[in-house]
C-alpha cells in the first residue's frame, strides 16, 4: 500500500528511466493520446527530451515504434518510475 503519490508526468523522468501510466491529471484527455497507445498500465522507457520545451520520445514496451509528445501533451499523462534492474 502507497501512503505518498509518487505520480508525476511523463516530462519530469530522466533519459533511460522505465515507468508505468497511473492515470491522467485531468479527465479531458486528448484522443489522440488514447489512440497511441498510451493508456494505464503501460510501461515504457522515456529515450529523448529535446531542450527549449521540444518533444518527448518515449519507447513503449513490446512495441518496435517509439512516440514522440509535445510537452503540454505528455504534462497530461501521470506515471510512477519503476526500479532500474
Amino acid at each position: 500500500m502507497r501512503t505518498i503519490s509518487q505520480d508525476k508526468s511523463i516530462s519530469y523522468l530522466r533519459k533511460g528511466e522505465t515507468a508505468t501510466i497511473t492515470g491522467y491529471v485531468s479527465g479531458e484527455i486528448p484522443l489522440k493520446i488514447y489512440e497511441m497507445g498510451l493508456l494505464p498500465g503501460v510501461i515504457f522507457t522515456m529515450k529523448q527530451q529535446l531542450p527549449f520545451n521540444g518533444p518527448i520520445c518515449i519507447h513503449i514496451q513490446d512495441n518496435p515504434n517509439s512516440v514522440a509528445l509535445r510537452k503540454a501533451e505528455a504534462d497530461l499523462i501521470l506515471v510512477e518510475s519503476l526500479p532500474s534492474r
